[in-house]
């Protein structure tokens, strides 16, 4: 474990998480591994006790923490912007501060894959998830995962995870994703959507044109409380902000060949957005603009369903993929 050099950089932001963050750190401190790694922990200007903590951890452990205080908040974009300036390992995972990992070979099993797997951009497990305090606010009781134990009891994940596995919009927990480092600054400076998707969209990035290996095994604790960032924002807005995500793939080569799946995601998306309170309460016409929305969509995804059958013909054939 040290600063010079390390194989994993783990980046950590964190906003007023004074409650989970010593455990969070704690959980990363306690890994066994003959892996050097490096902990960049980047404060968003927190007010509530965070810092003091981090300030106490970093001092006892100054040969592996490097600690960034942001002097004032500047939201997680830029502040995701901010700390993926400082990573340079060959391996990268992000963390959230409210958020810890409980198996301390995490680290070890994940980059002994990742080595000997030079074809998988980066590879995640099942996270257990954790109601981390009770709350009668209404926004976040109709955003809370408190029906699920796991993320895997509401995402469907296989071995070989695909990329368009990810459109379909199966989540990967934060916290379990470790991968090959690439241009991430780059993406998140053209990165254009809404803050609240962004785990998601660089999930995207990573994945695309290769795939992940999933490990079923809960390794990690996401903490489902009310000041989580999902939680403070409108399921519609929400959805409008992954159609403009999807929309984004559209235009890059790489996802050519995923069309179909990306136009069924959008349908899923406006689908959704038709069925909720707020669109239904709209005036019929503003309600028919988005419902012609969808069935725009539905005709894109089935020309290009289409169009992909018959480029698969000679591939499928050829290649023995026939079922």
């Amino acid at each position: 474990m040290t600063k010079a050099n390390p194989t994993l950089d783990i980046a950590i932001l964190t906003h007023n998480h004074k409650d989970f963050i010593k455990q969070c750190l704690e959980s990363v401190l306690c890994q066994k591994t003959n892996y050097s790694f490096r902990i960049i922990v980047l404060d968003d200007c927190s007010y509530d006790g965070t810092s003091e903590i981090l300030n106490d951890i970093s001092i006892t452990n100054p040969e592996i923490i490097e600690l960034i205080i942001n002097k004032q908040n500047i939201g997680p974009l830029e502040s995701a912007i901010k700390l993926a300036a400082y990573v340079n390992a060959k391996y990268l995972c992000f963390l959230d501060g409210d958020d810890y990992w409980y198996n301390e070979n995490k680290i070890q099993t994940q980059l002994d894959f990742l080595e000997n797997n030079p074809d998988y951009a980066g590879c995640f497990h099942d996270a257990k998830i954790v109601q981390a305090n009770q709350s009668e606010d209404a926004q976040f009781m109709k955003r809370t995962q408190d029906q699920w134990k796991t993320y895997s009891q509401f995402n469907k994940y296989s071995s070989d995870f695909m990329p368009w596995a990810l459109i379909e919009r199966n989540i990967i927990p934060t916290a379990s994703l470790i991968f090959r480092n690439k241009d991430i600054v780059g993406f998140l400076k053209k990165y254009s959507a809404s803050e609240f998707s962004l785990s998601w969209a660089l999930h995207l990035e990573i994945i695309k044109g290769s795939k992940f290996k999933y490990f079923n095994e809960t390794w990690s604790v996401y903490n489902d409380h009310p000041q989580g960032i999902s939680k403070k924002y409108d399921i519609v807005d929400f959805k409008f902000n992954n159609i403009k995500i999807l929309e984004s793939l559209l235009l890059d080569k790489v996802w050519d060949y995923h069309k179909p799946e990306i136009y069924k995601s959008i349908c899923n998306e406006y689908r959704l957005i038709l069925k909720s309170k707020k669109e239904l309460s709209k005036p019929l016409k503003d309600y028919k603009k988005s419902l012609k929305e969808y069935e725009k969509h539905l005709n894109l995804a089935n020309k290009a369903d289409l169009k992909q059958l018959k480029d698969d013909y000679y591939y499928v054939r050829d290649n023995g993929m026939v079922e």
